[in-house]
């Protein structure tokens, strides 16, 4: 019988983690190991998340800046800025307001000084858009009426 109440516990937490909690956070809402929560999803032969490959990351001036989902590198901890914008002020002073720092050669992972440019935020969005927005001239068009 004391099996039968483990296995519903081991159900109740393996739920939790189907539906996204962590080994860790499961542990700490039933008040053991993540260690203990691991253990009894192995001898169950619960099937476990694969592990996520760690992202890339940068140390510029004592911070930790990790890859984004955008392809830019932003501070892990504290205000989170990004470190192309973080490396122009170190060595060139305070950004603009209304400017944008430019990677020249199109790469977002290539961070070194000698690779960007402080343009204006309609001029570089203009060499990223094949369109129009709100930082560049609307081209007016004419309607023919039939």
């Amino acid at each position: 019988m004391a099996n039968t109440r483990k296995d519903d516990i081991a159900l109740e937490m393996y739920e939790l983690y189907q539906s996204g909690y962590s080994l860790a956070l499961i542990g700490e809402a039933y008040d053991v190991t993540r260690q203990s929560v691991y253990d009894m999803f192995k001898t169950r032969r619960y099937k476990l998340r694969p592990k996520l490959k760690p992202k890339p990351f940068i140390v510029f001036n004592g911070s930790k800046y990790t890859m984004r989902n955008t392809g830019y590198f932003g501070k892990t901890i504290g205000d989170r800025t990004l470190l192309h914008r973080d490396m122009w002020e170190f060595h060139n002073g305070v950004i603009p307001i209304g400017w944008d720092v430019h990677h020249k050669d199109g790469d977002r992972e290539h961070n070194e000084i000698n690779n960007f440019e402080c343009l204006p935020k309609s001029d570089h969005t203009r060499l990223h858009s094949h369109g129009q927005n709100q930082h560049t001239k609307k081209k007016k068009t004419k309607y023919v009426t039939a």
